[in-house]
């Protein structure tokens, strides 16, 4: 009996884009279910949420103070001036456009490793840029938990553009891309039931855009639901789902 001849051996098919990518969205749906493995997943939302919020501020002329994020998973992020009508609804919706963003990315192995390192190191330069300023307040925990998170997230994220190679950034940017969408929508979930359930906190940004339109907080919180859902659906169709040759 022969040993197989070497030009007869056939490797093992590597994992296509497509099915990488359902691997991660995957994963992000059973990561919701573990708990504490999640938390870090869930405080990175949170800053996304929260860098949304202070970013529409720049661009509509006003100034980014700083942002917190607790242990809870929440988030406040300190501004002055701007378009508020802008501004409030730029956490849920911006999480939503930033999960969308990804996906887009999340097709090509090359650029979905460039933009795992530009995320990484936006990330962390953010975080020190308008994180940091809370450590010297009297946020101080919550400043170090903030400072934290974002940079080590940050530092992490670059290593793994530079050290996983191609096929694991395409993984991770996509794990990122469907947690924070996903999350974007859950909780805008949370926040309709806030808004259509009496009794319940009044301090969302719903209800402070419906102080600023005079429309009820589940309107607000309904159209964001939509636009979001928009967003993270047309990223899917045109990037996985579009039949090819159109444009």
């Amino acid at each position: 009996m022969y040993p197989p001849s070497p030009g007869n051996t056939t490797p093992p098919a590597a994992l296509t884009p497509g099915i990488t990518t359902l691997i991660a969205a995957l994963s992000a749906v059973v990561l919701g279910w573990l708990g504490p493995l999640a938390y870090p997943f869930r405080l990175l939302t949170t800053i996304v949420h929260e860098l949304s919020h202070g970013l529409v501020t720049l661009l509509t002329g006003g100034v980014f103070l700083r942002f917190v994020i607790f242990p809870d998973g929440a988030g406040v992020a300190y501004t002055a001036g701007g378009i508020r009508w802008l501004i409030i609804p730029a956490g849920y919706v911006g999480a939503a456009l930033f999960g969308a963003a990804l996906i887009t990315l999340g097709r090509s192995h090359q650029r979905s490793r460039v933009a795992l390192g530009v995320l990484g190191a936006a990330l962390a330069l953010l975080t020190l840029r308008y994180g940091l300023p809370t450590v010297f307040s009297a946020q101080f925990l919550s400043g170090l938990l903030t400072v934290g998170t974002g940079v080590g997230l940050g530092a992490l994220l670059l290593v793994a553009a530079w050290r996983v190679g191609a096929r694991g950034s395409l993984f991770l940017l996509n794990l990122v891309a469907f947690w924070v969408g996903l999350s974007a929508l859950g909780d805008l979930g949370t926040l309709f039931t806030v808004t259509t359930v009496s009794g319940l906190s009044d301090l969302s940004d719903a209800h402070a855009m419906a102080r600023i339109t005079f429309l009820p907080p589940a309107f607000w919180a309904l159209v964001w639901v939509l636009v979001s859902s928009a967003a993270l659906g047309f990223a899917l169709w045109r990037t996985w789902l579009r039949p090819r040759g159109t444009p």
